[in-house]
């Protein structure tokens, strides 16, 4: 890896990385966050209730599954989510996803109170549309 002072950021250290370096990165924090959420949805479901509080496109992502996730008045692309979240926010969600079911509910790992602070924020956009 290669190391150059970068005089547009007044000298501060920028790091240049190949093709190669870059993918083992990528692959080390894929590892990190699958061995983080793997058997702890209860983890995921708040790393994820972190996100959706924000203002982002992240935090959009977020908020559509665990609304979706909460009850049938709001829908997710799951597509969008998992194309909008960085990689250890999409490990989250794979992990959730992956625990609920019969037996576990969204409700095991998160209030109705933090449900409905993220439905004051982003209860709107991802209403499902009634005909």
């Amino acid at each position: 890896m290669e190391q150059i002072q970068d005089p547009v950021y007044n000298g501060n250290v920028t790091v240049r990385c190949t093709a190669e370096e870059y993918e083992a990165r990528q692959r080390k924090k894929q590892a990190e966050s699958q061995q983080r959420y793997q058997n702890n949805p209860q983890a995921a479901a708040t790393k994820l209730y972190q996100i959706a509080r924000g203002d982002t496109g992240g935090g959009r992502a977020a908020s559509a599954l665990l609304l979706s996730l909460w009850n049938d008045n709001f829908a997710a692309n799951l597509r969008d989510v998992i194309c909008s979240l960085d990689i250890d926010n999409t490990e989250a969600a794979i992990a959730l996803l992956s625990t609920l079911g019969p037996g576990h509910h969204l409700e095991r790992y998160l209030t109705q109170e933090q449900i409905i602070e993220i439905i004051d924020v982003w209860g709107h956009m991802h209403e499902r549309r009634r005909a």
